[in-house]
């Protein structure tokens, strides 16, 4: 373990789950008795730092910081996408980054299925309609076991939401650019991982398609007019990657003409949502959330547990 003398955390975020608390700063103390641990609330504070810090944890370092810190070896960045944080460290520094949200994304990702196929929304919008008993207005309830969900970006938190799928017997289709590693050892006989050259063959028998896609890797507008199309009339579109992978306005279409079910969107092209985007309106089918997928109230001590473990190596 490296010499600590300055571990500095400033966590400018709008989102109270992804802010350091007391509890955090003091576990850091305990972990790291001989070490100067920061709590930065300004931005100011945490740049009049820079000069003396080793352990930068922040939510996103900007890349003039490194000039202006010698002595940092470390950045510890909560955010799971690198778009949020695009850096080049000199070659003495070590960048980590967050990779605890799998879980927490796959329990909104169940969450937002459950809810969807077993008519627990439809419900919800009837009662906010005043219908005291709903029962014949409840379409195409199903059971999600015996479905076939295809998750589009099969990386740590594709595999986590497969993962947990599998305890309610939803056949699995992993669509990656990579498909030589080894297969999960939770896949069933009629799972598989596939190429993103067989995706659109995959994409027609799916009945949820799940989008975890990062934005910095060309992924821009895979799920196209074309693509939409493909899917069947019956299935739910779910993205909690990034916005920029899908057509908005031809998944607006498609909504608003019924060739799809549903869709559950955390993220947008543009964030945060606008009137003017294509999927502001109450579209049939259509689920909004804010970004807010990796939302818990124990994300930051997750988080920290990983930082811990990583500067004790």
């Amino acid at each position: 373990m490296m010499k600590l003398d300055v571990i500095a955390i400033f966590q400018e975020s709008s989102v109270p789950y992804f802010c350091a608390r007391q509890r955090h700063i003091a576990r850091l103390r305990r972990e790291f008795p001989a070490a100067e641990v920061r709590w930065c609330r300004t931005r100011q504070t945490f740049e009049r730092l820079l000069p003396r810090m080793q352990v930068a944890v922040t939510w996103a370092f900007r890349q003039e910081w490194f000039e202006r810190a010698p002595e940092l070896r470390c950045v510890a960045s909560s955010a799971a996408g690198r778009d949020l944080s695009p850096l080049e460290p000199p070659p003495h520094v070590k960048v980590m980054r967050g990779t605890h949200h799998g879980p927490i994304m796959a329990e909104t990702v169940l969450g937002l299925m459950l809810a969807v196929n077993r008519g627990l929304y439809d419900a919800y919008a009837c009662q906010m309609r005043g219908e005291l008993w709903p029962s014949a207005n409840l379409y195409g309830v199903r059971l999600l076991a015996g479905t076939h969900a295809v998750i589009v970006g099969f990386g740590r938190i594709g595999q986590h939401i497969g993962r947990m799928l599998k305890g309610f017997d939803v056949r699995i289709t992993g669509v990656r650019r990579n498909v030589s590693q080894r297969q999960p050892e939770w896949f069933g006989s009629g799972d598989a991982v596939v190429p993103l050259s067989r995706m659109d063959g995959v994409l027609r028998k799916a009945d949820h398609v799940i989008a975890v896609l990062p934005s910095d890797t060309g992924t821009d507008n895979i799920f196209d007019a074309r693509r939409l199309v493909l899917l069947p009339r019956h299935a739910v579109f779910y993205n909690v990657g990034r916005g920029n992978c899908v057509d908005e306005q031809a998944l607006a279409k498609a909504l608003r003409l019924g060739r799809l079910r549903g869709a559950c969107l955390d993220v947008f092209a543009q964030e945060p949502l606008t009137s003017g985007s294509p999927l502001a309106d109450n579209l049939p089918g259509l689920i909004r959330l804010p970004h807010s997928s990796a939302f818990a109230d124990d994300y930051f001590d997750r988080f920290l547990d990983e930082v811990v473990a990583w500067l004790k190596k």
